[in-house]
């Protein structure tokens, strides 16, 4: 079975509904200072999404092993896998009570800025195998654009983490040069993974792309929130990544559980072609035989019709 292009009104509508979810999650951090309650589940968020990315790490593995064809596969179930260990780590020594030996400072820890540089890189590299199996039949011109795009987010992105490295040396801001320096670089990652995964444009062809290019909007928007540079209160913009995470990893999870789905679905469809092509196959021999036969009785009969005119 040839893959098809999905159709165009159902691609419109998923990237209508990433808008329509980026926005409003962005009205709710607007509004988040209003919020109460908001800030009461961060541990609960936390310890849901490191499940949530466990069964990502594990469904995707699954996918990987029953075809060792895609790579992105087996680095986005190494990276979800890990990062949902790191935060289940996080969340049980926290609750213990142990002291955080690795923190860099009070507000942000060492483990979720390893998550998620961890995560970044991963995901990056998900993309860049991607890209390297399919490279023969992605358009040179395309791939051109790519690289233009990728070297100007690359620049600015250095330019702007200089920017803030300097801001910090120079104590005009007060959190240290690692948040600065690991955050700048998973969110790099990240905005070079979502325009690598747009620009390959697989999302015309398979759901799970779309679901990838959701996810990475959602953990963009965590990483962004992470970062101590926003006129908010840093524990609303923790509160903030956490929530955002959380539906990153629920939107990947539905991605990967809807092309398990799917996989079946094209298996069935496969099975189905195959058993009519070999009911084809079967009317044909039967088609054959029985042309062979009526061919063999006729042959007999001239037999003997030419025996019978011999002895007269």
């Amino acid at each position: 079975m040839e893959v098809e292009k999905l159709d165009r009104t159902h691609i419109k509508l998923q990237f209508l509904m990433l808008l329509v979810s980026l926005l409003s999650f962005l009205v709710l951090a607007a509004s988040v200072g209003n919020i109460v309650w908001f800030s009461d589940f961060r541990d609960f968020v936390v310890l849901i999404s490191g499940v949530f990315a466990l069964f990502v790490g594990v469904i995707a593995l699954l996918r990987y092993y029953t075809k060792k064809e895609y790579l992105t596969f087996f680095f986005l179930g190494i990276g979800f896998l890990g990062v949902g260990i790191f935060d289940l780590a996080q969340v049980i020594l926290e609750s213990n009570g142990f002291v955080n030996l690795f923190s860099s400072t009070e507000t942000y820890s060492f483990t979720t800025i390893l998550s998620k540089g961890f995560l970044s890189f991963l995901i990056f590299a998900s993309w860049f195998v991607a890209r390297n199996q399919k490279k023969d039949a992605t358009d040179k011109n395309l791939v051109k654009k790519e690289k233009v795009v990728m070297m100007l987010v690359s620049s600015v992105f250095v330019l702007f983490a200089g920017f803030l490295i300097s801001l910090s040396l120079s104590n005009f801001i007060e959190e240290s040069v690692l948040v600065v320096i690991a955050g700048i670089f998973s969110l790099l990652l990240l905005v070079l993974s979502l325009l690598g995964y747009i620009f390959r444009k697989n999302w015309e062809y398979s759901n799970l792309d779309y679901w990838i290019i959701f996810s990475i909007s959602f953990l963009i928007l965590s990483q962004i929130f992470y970062l101590p540079f926003l006129n908010l209160e840093y524990f609303n913009m923790v509160n903030l990544s956490a929530w955002s995470q959380l539906i990153a990893y629920c939107g990947l999870l539905v991605g990967f559980l809807n092309s398990v789905y799917e996989m079946f679905q094209w298996e069935k469809g496969l099975l189905k072609e195959l058993e009519e092509k070999n009911s084809i196959i079967e009317e044909s021999k039967k088609k054959i035989e029985e042309a062979y036969l009526v061919t063999r009785k006729e042959k007999w009969a001239l037999v003997d019709k030419g025996g019978e005119k011999k002895k007269k």
